[in-house]
């Protein structure tokens, strides 16, 4: 190992084993990424772009080798490779985005090479309007998802001021409180009048006995979601939608929405509450439960996705899976708007105050990394991997334009690996002040363009919910006045 060298990228840790060995070639964990351009992109530019990156990035020079009941498997160079082995020059048959989601498709579906690094970067032309693409495939076993977009963002524009960003990232992170550590009081809750009227002894009383029943409230949903959680896991698989008979197909779909703008998502947060994801969690919700509902098969009341967590801290930039993840239970009831972002707040509260997910990370990190031969049969992942209906995932992105090899970057798509047989992996993605999702998921007769039909319904769904924030806003405002 050479002075500039981490551990990290000599030998993989316990969960980068782990995606190894839960990958068969009818469920790639690829992590990919799509950037659309405005004007054609120089191919040999992009060459010199990833031979810098690879010399700074040595687990995208490297393959996994030689491993043994004992130790892991090593990051070894392989023999008389070189980046431009894993960069792919295509040419669309039509110029639509139905080729390029077909062709994105068909790629994810390719099992990797593994004589070769566990990357590949697509360059795509014959797009509409002289426009081109570039398609990222990553193995999950280099990194989780936000290890890998800080890696690739700093090939872009942003390389330089990649550095600053994180430090702001840094200070804004130990000034966030977690939903544990958050003081709360009754300012939030009762109107400040009627505060007024009580003495200070009074209001302190009140104040401690409210953080009390709080405090007891999160502990209370987080035991009852790790238990159930854990349930599924001893159980077998409940699920019955998306779920089929036989083998997983190999065959995948893409797709991806149309943007919405940041800004609206602040109009329905001020009127409902919650986060962020909290409300996407819920637009993703109504479109699955409405796909549903359009072809006549759901059968589920709650909708089971695995929420990753990065267990990262700020000023880690390694590439390296430092995540988890917990499955989030999301009602497909008949419920008003109000009442379903009450539900998936009061869900992903629990993820969050959960300490599951933190101790599994521990528990593989170190059973897997130390004693990699005691690794569980395939069908024991294949189980668990079943159970949820997917995978959804937050990716910030840059809220300025960025370029990468010259050209401006017009649109940027993220997409997760699916977890199991019959799931759909969805990421949410912010760029230039507008988010969007992308979706990944089996081809089968049985749920006919699944990953089409959410994606069609994004914006759709948001701008119901954004039309019923407005209403609650406008009597909002009348009250008080």
């Amino acid at each position: 190992m050479s002075k500039t060298e981490q551990p990290s990228d000599v030998r993989l840790g316990g969960m980068d084993n782990i995606f190894l060995k839960i990958e068969h070639p009818r469920r790639t964990m690829a992590v990919t990424s799509l950037w659309i351009f405005k004007n054609p992109v120089d191919i040999n530019r992009i060459y010199t772009v990833m031979t810098d990156y690879c010399k700074n990035a040595p687990r995208f020079a490297r393959v996994p080798k030689n491993e043994s009941f004992f130790r892991k498997p090593i990051w070894a160079t392989p023999l008389d490779w070189k980046p431009e082995d894993n960069i792919i020059k295509h040419t669309l048959e039509e110029p639509t985005r139905k080729a390029l989601q077909k062709y994105c498709a068909q790629q994810v579906q390719t099992p990797f090479n593994y004589t070769k690094p566990l990357w590949e970067l697509h360059t795509i032309y014959g797009l509409e309007g002289n426009r081109c693409a570039v398609f990222f495939k990553v193995s999950h076993a280099i990194s989780d998802g936000e290890g890998l977009v800080r890696g690739i963002l700093s090939t872009t524009s942003l390389k330089d001021t990649m550095k600053n960003m994180e430090k702001q990232q840094a200070v804004i992170s130990h000034r966030t409180k977690s939903p544990k550590n958050q003081v709360l009081n009754l300012e939030n809750k009762v109107p400040k009048k009627l505060l007024e009227t009580f003495p200070s002894f009074i209001i302190t009383i009140l104040s401690f006995f409210y953080m009390l029943f709080w405090k007891i409230y999160i502990y209370y949903i987080t035991i009852c979601h790790d238990l159930y959680e854990s349930f599924l896991t001893m159980i077998p698989v409940m699920r019955k939608d998306f779920y089929y008979k036989g083998l997983q197909s190999t065959k995948k779909e893409m797709a991806w929405s149309d943007d919405i703008k940041l800004s609206d998502i602040k109009i329905i947060r001020q009127a409902f509450g919650g986060t962020l994801n909290d409300v996407m969690l819920t637009v993703v919700t109504r479109c699955i439960k409405n796909y549903l509902e359009s072809i006549g098969k759901r059968r589920d009341n709650y909708i089971t996705l695995l929420i990753p967590i990065s267990l990262r801290k700020p000023s880690d930039w390694r590439l390296k899976n430092v995540v988890s993840g917990a499955w989030g239970f999301f009602s497909m009831k008949d419920l008003e708007t109000k009442q379903l972002l009450k539900q998936v707040r009061t869900e992903m509260t629990a993820i969050k105050s959960s300490r599951l997910s933190l101790l599994l990370y521990i528990w593989f990190e170190y059973i897997f990394g130390s004693l990699p031969g005691l690794s569980l049969p395939l069908s024991v992942y294949n189980h668990y991997c079943d159970i949820g209906h997917g995978v959804f995932t937050n990716v910030p992105g840059p809220q300025t334009r960025i370029t990468y090899a010259g050209e401006e970057i017009e649109e940027y798509k993220t997409f997760p690996p699916q977890n199991g047989k019959g799931s759909i992996g969805i990421a949410l993605l912010s760029y230039c002040g507008k988010v969007s999702i992308g979706a990944l998921a089996d081809v089968h007769s049985q749920y006919p363009n699944l990953t089409e039909g959410i994606c069609q319904r994004f914006v759709e769904e948001f701008e119901f919910i954004l039309e019923e924030a407005k209403l609650e806003l406008s009597k909002k405002k009348d009250k008080s006045s």
